[in-house]
């Protein structure tokens, strides 16, 4: 281990993949102490937990931050790392507990934890780029996978209103949010023009092609070529969004005539609806999404 490296903070979500997490951690930490690593970890007690953790490690000093646990864990790291204007502090580290490890399939990552941990010690350092949604009152949230609007956002919301986490109760708020679905009126705008406006059932801006466990939402996109690979799914009604909804994981989804895509640096989603982050429910549109390019130093 070099440069960097020398030195980590590790940020740990116990409740992580249904205890994956709790399994793993004992292991990793052997392996960090017989490699004679300089470390420090803490363990996540909420949400927006990871967040201030690692927002303390950059501030104290440690030049390598690394996220344990789920695509969620993840995302509130990213965003501990961004200072007040934006800019990414410190080396991103990762080994992916959770159950959707979409950062896995959008950046390489092993899925093994302790080949995870191995190329966060081992491995090279890339810039990767990060998405930003942004609301008119001024606050922003980050993103590696993709942000949404609509529908997506919905399951998140109904998703995070259970206690309990997991398979089960996603599957059930996905087939809850298709039984109450109801697209909404939308415009969406690129340097102050309409390219967008009708009924909108999502409107999904990308950093990778994965998203939500799996779902093949843009498979052209390329977290590393400065651009956001948007997805909109038009007015679906709901034996349509049934039908076409698992098409998602394969990315047939796009040879619905209702789908179009276009990649772009920033737009603007204007419509009453929910959001998401990452796959975390994150307040209402209206919402600017945009890119970063190259903004994050990640090690794999």
């Amino acid at each position: 281990m070099e440069g960097p490296g020398e030195r980590a903070f590790f940020v740990v979500n116990p409740a992580a993949g249904g205890g994956r997490t709790l399994r793993a951690w004992p292991r990793l930490r052997d392996a960090l102490a017989a490699r004679g690593v300089a470390f420090e970890s803490a363990e996540t007690t909420g949400p927006g937990s990871a967040v201030a953790l690692a927002r303390r490690a950059v501030e104290h000093g440690w030049p390598l931050v690394v996220a344990v646990g789920g695509d969620g864990t993840l995302n509130e790291v990213v965003n501990g790392l961004a200072d007040a204007g934006g800019n990414f502090r410190g080396v991103l580290g990762a080994i992916p507990t959770g159950r959707g490890c979409d950062a896995c399939r959008n950046f390489g990552l092993p899925t093994d934890p302790l080949g995870a941990l191995q190329r966060v010690l081992d491995g090279g350092e890339t810039r990767v780029d990060v998405g930003a949604v942004e609301w008119p009152d001024g606050r922003t949230r980050y993103f590696l996978n993709a942000a949404g609007v609509g529908f997506d956002a919905v399951v998140a919301r109904r998703a995070a209103s259970r206690r309990l986490r997991g398979t089960l109760p996603y599957l059930l708020a996905v087939a809850e949010t298709i039984w109450a679905h109801r697209p909404v009126r939308a415009v969406i705008e690129e340097d102050g023009r309409a390219i967008w406006s009708g009924l909108l059932t999502a409107a999904v801006g990308a950093n990778g092609a994965h998203y939500g466990g799996g779902m093949k939402i843009a498979p052209g996109a390329d977290p590393a070529d400065g651009l956001l690979d948007l997805v909109v799914l038009g007015d679906l009604g709901r034996l349509e969004l049934l039908r076409w909804l698992p098409t998602v994981y394969s990315g047939g989804h796009l040879a619905n005539p209702k789908v179009t895509t276009r990649r772009a640096r920033a737009l603007v989603v204007r419509a009453r609806a929910p959001v998401h982050v990452d796959g975390e429910a994150a307040g209402e549109a209206p919402v600017t999404m945009s890119i970063r390019p190259g903004a994050l130093r990640l090690r794999r």
